[in-house]
Formats: C-alpha cells, sequence, structure tokens
C-alpha cells in the first residue's frame, strides 16, 4: 500500500495489517501486537519523512510468518537506532526487527529508509 506520509493514514495501515493477519489465521494477540508494532515504525518513518515522499507498506505473509516491509524518502538517516525506545518496543512486540537503506547520500538526492518487521506463525518460533 502507498500513502502520503501523515500521521492521519496510521489507521488506514493497522486496518491492513489486521485484516491481512486475521486472514492469515494469527491469533488475536499477536495481530493486535503486529498492528502496535506497523504503528510504531510507521509513525518513526513519517516523523523523518521528506514532505513530497510516499510511504510504502508491504505485508508479505509466508509459510511461517508474516513479514511487514516499511519504507520512505526521509530527510535524515536517524530515524531508528538499536537500543532507542522505539527499538525496543517494536522488538517486544516482534519476533525480528530490521532497517535497510538504499545507500544514497541526502545531498545527491533523498535516502530512502525502511524497517522491516517479522512474525512467526504460533509453533514455529525460531
Amino acid at each position: 500500500m502507498r500513502v502520503a506520509p501523515r500521521l492521519e493514514n496510521l489507521a488506514v495501515l493497522r486496518t491492513l495489517v489486521g485484516a491481512v493477519g486475521t486472514l492469515e489465521d494469527l491469533d488475536l494477540d499477536t495481530v493486535e501486537d503486529l498492528r502496535l508494532a506497523v504503528d510504531e515504525a510507521c509513525t518513526r518513518l513519517i516523523r523523518s519523512a521528506r514532505p513530497e515522499a510516499t510511504l510504502v507498506v508491504v505485508v508479505d505473509p509466508r509459510d511461517d510468518e508474516v513479514v511487514v516491509h516499511a519504507s520512505v524518502a526521509c530527510e535524515s538517516a536517524d530515524v531508528l537506532t538499536p537500543g532507542s525506545f522505539s527499538w525496543h518496543v517494536l522488538t517486544s512486540l516482534t519476533d525480528e526487527v530490521k532497517t535497510f537503506g538504499d545507500g544514497r547520500e541526502p545531498q545527491g538526492g533523498h535516502r530512502v529508509f525502511g524497517i522491516t518487521l517479522t512474525t512467526h506463525r504460533a509453533g514455529r518460533a525460531q
């Protein structure tokens, strides 16, 4: 899903993730944790996004896990760092958190920063 990086779009993203989690037969607590994690991750991305950017959220259900990728062109690289409060929130709500970027320097273009959240299906955690 592609949306403008605005806080008012968080409800749509939470609904998307909740619907996919429910359709993928995740238990209710896991669905709610994933919704909260997506809310936190997207809030961090929105607060760092360039005004003209597009926030991209991809929900990828797999056999043993559900993976959510969220990314946006950012003003700075200081979006989410290990050890930060947001990092602790995300790692408490999901099984795995990773960050990624396109490696561009802000002077030559806009830097894309992303967060990947992984939730394992019950009984298959690694």
